[in-house]
């Protein structure tokens, strides 16, 4: 049976905090107080376990503390509030881990890269959310972030798909109104217009709005939009919006006007659209700068008015700033 590693954070008796890796975290911590620990905190006992991580192996283990050890202590301490640390960028690694995940998607392997994955992929997710959640407050303070929220399980729902593999080869985040529901799809019932960013090898990209609503949420767009199609029509076809994103996306449209709406009908154009989404590509050095965070907030800001709009037709209102 391969033995389980642990990454660790304890607080000594003077207030410091010492990183290190154990098999035992309780009988590690036991260890320390006895001063049969490290010759650090032999001198600054008690310790106490503050921060326990998983690791995938020793070497998943001996990384992942070299990478804690390079915190700030501020961000030392963020991480462990928060399970986040300051957002640094995403590595070449993240998009590495998921090339390797498409050959190997299997969970023996997820297991033995476990620690890679929550080091190069969901920590740093984690902290873009946070990151991100602070700018919106600015630009939009109804849409939220939150890292316990926000991301997406990597675990694949295979109950009715013939692609029995378990796990997605991407990482996606999502910023929601605080008064809607956080779901996507024809069964969200009160799902609402969002943000979207994903991570992926050869297919990152940023986004929002609302995809494939369920029923009742799409009669009350459609209900807007033949009221006053204009609206829409000057949001999605303003040129700055054109420029950055090329209009809305052309997926899952209708051939046909729905029911009870006829040939001539002034929002036509609009009404055989089943989703109300748009975004752009993003490059390999747009993901992995450090940049990242300033280029979506700008991306987001120019996708609020749209997904405004289609929270104020489904009853979420915008705030002028958060409570």
């Amino acid at each position: 049976m391969r033995m389980a590693w642990f990454v660790y954070l304890a607080e000594c008796g003077d207030g410091s905090l010492y990183t290190g890796i154990t098999t035992d975290p309780g009988r590690r911590e036991t260890a320390h107080n006895a001063g049969r620990g490290a010759a650090y905190t032999r001198a600054r006992r008690p310790v106490r376990l503050v921060h326990v991580e998983p690791a995938g192996d020793r070497g998943a283990a001996l990384r992942r503390e070299a990478a804690i050890k390079r915190l700030t202590r501020t961000q030392k301490d963020r991480m462990m509030a928060l399970g986040t640390a300051e957002f640094t960028g995403f590595r070449p690694e993240a998009l590495r881990f998921f090339r390797r995940l498409t050959r190997h998607n299997d969970r023996e392997w997820f297991e033995r890269h476990r620690a890679v994955y929550e080091m190069e992929v969901r920590d740093p997710m984690r902290a873009l959310v946070e990151e991100m959640d602070v700018r919106l407050a600015r630009i939009a303070p109804e849409l939220v972030g939150d890292p316990r929220r926000s991301i997406f399980r990597i675990h694949r729902d295979t109950r009715f798909s013939a692609d029995k593999s378990p796990y997605k080869t991407n990482a996606a985040c999502q910023f929601y109104h605080q008064d809607a529901g956080r779901g996507a799809g024809q069964d969200a019932e009160g799902a609402g217009a969002g943000l979207y960013f994903q991570l992926a090898e050869g297919d990152c990209f940023v986004g929002g709005g609302i995809w494939m609503p369920a029923r009742k949420s799409l009669e009350r767009i459609r209900e807007r939009l033949a009221d006053a199609p204009e609206a829409l029509d000057g949001l999605v076809q303003d040129a700055g919006f054109r420029r950055r994103f090329g209009g809305l996306e052309l997926e899952t449209m209708l051939k046909r006007l729905p029911r009870g709406y006829g040939t001539g009908h002034p929002a036509e154009r609009w009404l055989r659209y089943r989703s109300f989404t748009a975004g752009r590509r993003l490059s390999v050095r747009e993901v992995l700068g450090r940049r990242l965070p300033r280029m979506l907030e700008r991306d987001f800001a120019a996708l609020v008015p749209l997904v405004r709009w289609l929270n104020l037709a489904l009853g979420y209102d915008p705030l002028r700033r958060r409570h």
